[in-house]
């Protein structure tokens, strides 16, 4: 009964709080992984979970990390740096309540646990526009992550389209509260993702329901929709939408008046020179933006952030080729999960990992994501959650 209470919990706490109440998801998440990690001793299966290639990956990419960092450290917090990953380390500790849930834990119960997040997400930033008249919405969080952690939430309630629900429908209102957001906090870098995860869907939609024959049509007339949508904004003025117009203004005027893609340039070239003054192991998680500050071109100014907005960039400044060879357990650990999944829960949770992965990309094409602890909780709960499915019996999937 309690165990089942804490995975209940674990799914509130990783897929419904992270968007409107972030520092409570976080404090509630660390609680419940030590609490799983503890409860780990007693699930039969925790040797299978561990096989799962979702578990396994992001403790690679975990070692990874703490050898370039232990290289390059010059105290024990800069070894310690790995740590603030923990989040994805804990993917078997979560698997290990999940799994106690059994046949209770159904695709559209994971989906309106989604959902709630993607409703909350999209309240905040409408709250925080309409009633308190901000530019961008951003009540609990910034504007950026904000939409980047409801976008991911949204996309996840997808899934539940694949459950045998009669309300199955509903789920078809995560990716439009989602993208809602992105377009309340006016975030470009998200509005780009959100593009290629509909598209994820649509794809996996087709697959799932439609004739070969019918297939190739709809995916033509989605990319002939896209091509036709980026030139008329390329060629036309766009709607009166916040980021729509930043968007138009990049691609009109180039970035001399743009001030966010004009740092943004300055800190991926710095970065660039940094990874080469140190390709294999960076230069440590500490500081890591100071030590591509070190090389800025001649004559350019560097922008002071906690990060350099981008993941590569993160990545490669501060772990070298280990650390971009960890982004990359990291960022492919939802595919190669569910590609183990055999049965009726195949093609649902190739759409999660699939969606997750292009989402978590493209969102950190232009900002940090992996390595956030918000965007971290939410792709370490859809990890636990290929983990949990994919050991189901195929019997028991149906």
């Amino acid at each position: 009964m309690i165990v089942a209470f804490l995975a209940w919990a674990t799914l509130l706490a990783g897929l419904t709080l992270p968007s409107f109440a972030p520092e409570i998801s976080n404090v509630t998440i660390l609680a419940l992984m030590a609490a799983g990690l503890l409860h780990l001793f007693w699930v039969p299966e925790r040797m299978h979970l561990l096989r799962q290639p979702a578990s396994w990956m992001p403790l690679l990419a975990a070692l990874l990390l703490l050898v370039a960092f232990s290289i390059t450290a010059k105290s024990p917090l800069h070894v310690a740096a790995f740590l603030t990953l923990i989040h994805l380390y804990m993917v078997v500790p979560m698997s290990g309540l999940l799994i106690r849930l059994g046949g209770a834990l159904t695709l559209d119960r994971i989906g309106f646990f989604a959902l709630a997040g993607a409703a909350g997400g999209f309240a905040v930033a409408a709250i925080d526009v309409y009633v308190f008249g901000s530019s961008r919405g951003g009540l609990v969080n910034n504007p950026i992550h904000l939409a980047d952690i409801t976008l991911a939430l949204g996309f996840v309630a997808l899934v539940g389209l694949w459950s045998g629900s009669r309300w199955r429908l509903v789920f078809l209102a995560g990716p439009a509260l989602s993208v809602g957001t992105v377009l309340l906090t006016a975030s470009r870098g998200p509005m780009v993702a959100a593009s290629l995860m509909l598209l994820t869907a649509a794809l996996a939609m087709c697959f799932s329901w439609l004739p070969a024959y019918r297939r190739m049509r709809v995916i033509g007339g989605c990319l002939l929709v896209c091509i036709i949508m980026a030139a008329l904004l390329v060629l036309t003025d766009a709607p009166d939408v916040p980021a729509i117009e930043r968007i138009m203004a990049l691609l009109h005027g180039g970035i001399a008046g743009d001030t966010s893609a004009s740092e943004r340039l300055i800190m991926y070239r710095s970065a660039f020179n940094a990874f080469l003054a140190s390709p294999l192991v960076g230069h440590g998680l500490i500081d890591y933006p100071m030590a591509a500050a070190a090389y800025a071109p001649a004559g350019s100014e560097f922008p002071i952030y906690d990060h350099l907005h981008n993941d590569i960039a993160d990545f490669g400044v501060a772990g070298g080729i280990l650390g971009l060879a960890a982004y990359g357990l990291f960022l492919w650990a939802p595919i190669a999960g569910a590609r183990r999944v055999e049965g009726a829960l195949r093609m649902p949770l190739l759409y999660l990992g699939s969606v997750t992965t292009i989402g978590y990309f493209s969102m950190g094409m232009t900002n940090a994501v992996i390595g956030l602890r918000w965007p971290d909780i939410v792709l370490a709960t859809v990890l636990a959650l290929i983990v949990t499915l994919s050991n189901r019996p195929q019997g028991a999937q149906a």
